[in-house]
């Protein structure tokens, strides 16, 4: 509780905030029999305060660099990343037979895309994408592989270490009409570890949710 004082020749009285509690008085102190008592004070008593003040300010003090600990278990390597491509021109190559009567007969297309990065590590553990820009760059319309169309067009991926193998009953390979490109190609590996910590799981066969995702400008 607050409480409100005054001094006087006499004594000091503390006043309490609530009235009807006697004040307590506190008598002045003698000083000449204090300054008495202080010529009597124990060496010994001396000693030990020095021994304490020594003691608090050794603890207070800050000890040295410790030891360093064990070094921390080895984070994800290039391999955790999203590998992707450029957008690439493919160009498709017919897939012949030769008949008895010597009619070479053309039985579908197929193309080979390199991809340096994609190792046998990845060949067992990543998702491999490859997608198809049917239009041009300017007003993209994509489509993830593998493609089967209602018209009866496919086409098929097959990955193996560091290729990627695309064949179709059709030739839809690059190809270039009034300056502009058609039918480019993209691929991406995305590794087991990324597939696993994503917080909100990734469409990786819709392209324009795999753009957002990433922040690809194309």
């Amino acid at each position: 509780m607050a409480i409100r004082y005054y001094n006087s020749k006499k004594k000091n009285v503390f006043w309490p905030a609530k009235p009807g509690v006697k004040a307590l008085t506190l008598h002045a102190i003698n000083t000449s029999t204090d300054m008495k008592r202080r010529n009597f004070i124990s060496p010994l008593v001396l000693l030990s305060g020095l021994f304490f003040i020594m003691f608090m300010a050794s603890c207070g003090k800050e000890g040295g660099v410790g030891p360093q600990g064990p070094a921390g278990p080895k984070g994800d390597s290039a391999s955790g990343t999203v590998i992707y491509s450029a957008w690439l021109d493919v160009l498709f190559k017919p897939d012949t037979i030769h008949q008895a009567n010597g009619k070479i007969d053309t039985v579908g297309f197929y193309a080979v895309i390199d991809a340096p990065k994609l190792t046998l590590a990845l060949l067992s553990t990543a998702d491999v994408k490859v997608y198809i820009n049917t239009n041009d760059a300017t007003d993209p319309v994509i489509y993830s592989l593998p493609y089967n169309g209602s018209s009866g067009l496919y086409i098929q991926l097959t990955a193996y270490l560091q290729k990627l193998e695309l064949y179709s009953n059709a030739d839809v390979g690059t190809n270039l009409a009034s300056g502009k490109k058609y039918q480019q190609y993209r691929y991406m590996i995305v590794p087991g570890n990324v597939l696993g910590r994503s917080a909100a799981p990734v469409n990786w066969s819709d392209y324009a949710a795999v753009k957002v995702y990433l922040g690809l400008k194309d």
